[in-house]
């Protein structure tokens, strides 16, 4: 063994990935975790059960909220952040993995959809208590929103984590490009 490497036959200067990396996952970690937390808040509200102009009523809206707006969306931002600046590390052979691929077209669908469709049932949510009347159908529509989003985002951090080659054969890949 060589006296650069360590124990485990590694070589040391492994970069700043893994400074990149711990972070990533921590600010994933905690932006699923809050939203699984709004989700399950909303849920076990019973929120169309409420009467409209029950107090309860603004307090889980209010908690959702404020839950998302400074938990999840941070979370979400800081994630993005870290993947960024882990992608640019290595951006031409990361641009070429199918997954990352697929998990970057799902983030460009999801993100915005998401944000458009509970934003503004919640939008619709706060109005209709402010005028006491009971706007259900949104308060349904939330709770979709909330847990396509939930499953959408495990999804792709089920796709980053399993890294599937998705019918790609890099041996063929990196031969075919290296005789061009």
């Amino acid at each position: 063994m060589s006296e650069y490497a360590n124990r485990f036959g590694r070589r040391g200067g492994r970069g700043i990935r893994p400074w990149l990396l711990v972070p990533k996952v921590i600010a994933v970690c905690i932006y699923i975790g809050s939203l699984a937390s709004a989700t399950a808040i909303w849920l076990a509200s019973d929120f169309p059960a409420l009467a409209p102009n029950d107090p309860h009523r603004l307090w889980v809206m209010n908690l959702v909220g404020r839950l998302v707006m400074y938990l999840v969306v941070p979370a979400l931002l800081a994630a993005m952040a870290f993947g960024v600046a882990l992608f640019l590390q290595h951006p031409r052979q990361f641009i070429r993995m199918r997954w990352l691929i697929v998990k970057l077209i799902s983030l460009a669908i999801l993100i915005p959809s998401a944000h458009a469709a509970c934003s503004s049932r919640l939008a619709i949510l706060r109005r209709a208590f402010e005028q006491s009347t009971a706007d259900d159908a949104a308060a349904w529509q939330l709770a979709a929103g909330l847990l396509i989003t939930l499953a959408a985002s495990i999804w792709i951090v089920i796709l980053g984590r399993l890294k599937p080659r998705l019918g790609q054969n890099w041996a063929r890949t990196f031969k075919a490009m290296a005789e061009k």
